[in-house]
């Protein structure tokens, strides 16, 4: 890529960043805890990273770190939806396959470039090596839908940093968070 199209795309990157949106980021939380709480009756006992992933949302919820809490709850949705895959997809086409290969390669990539394991908690950290490893197994087996699932919910906490331990924690308006973390 040439310096003059780096230097573009990494300040257009910055700005988006910087343009976060608290009340977006609440509103995301608000939907992906609606359909984990919707999956978790479907999970029985098979949820414990999910309810894992909840209630570190919760806490960050209580320490007002909106964007966490959404990446939290959109990894705990994807691995809700891993737990409920069938370990077998059947007979899938070449191309499909190499489209689901494509887009596998593209989030692990994703992942990568955004986890930064000295802004992880312990907890996030070990969720996320076993994200990637289950992912690699499970597209191993051919259990594609799973092994999607399994990349989206790494890649999704790779953008969890820290919370009350690792950094000190945003202030958005009062009890804008504390509806969510009282659910």
């Amino acid at each position: 890529m040439p310096p003059k199209k780096a230097a573009k795309k990494a300040a257009k990157k910055a700005a988006k960043k910087a343009a976060n949106n608290p009340t977006k980021d609440l509103r995301r939380a608000y939907e992906h805890l609606g359909r984990v709480q919707t999956l978790q009756a479907l999970l029985k006992d098979r949820g414990g990273d999910v309810s894992t992933l909840v209630k570190l949302a919760k806490r960050q919820s209580a320490e007002g770190e909106a964007k966490s809490v959404a990446d939290l709850l959109r990894a705990a949705e994807h691995l809700s939806f891993a737990a409920l895959a069938e370990p077998n997809d059947g007979a899938i086409s070449a191309e499909v396959e190499a489209a689901v290969e494509e887009e596998f390669e593209h989030l692990q990539a994703k992942a990568e470039e955004h986890w930064e394991a000295e802004e992880a908690t312990p907890q996030i950290a070990k969720l996320y090596e076993a994200s990637l490893k289950k992912a690699a197994q499970a597209k191993a087996k051919g259990a594609h839908r799973m092994a999607m699932e399994l990349i989206r919910a790494a890649e999704a906490l790779a953008h969890v940093k820290g919370g009350a331990e690792k950094r000190a924690p945003k202030k958005l308006a009062a009890g804008s968070l504390r509806e969510l973390a009282a659910s």
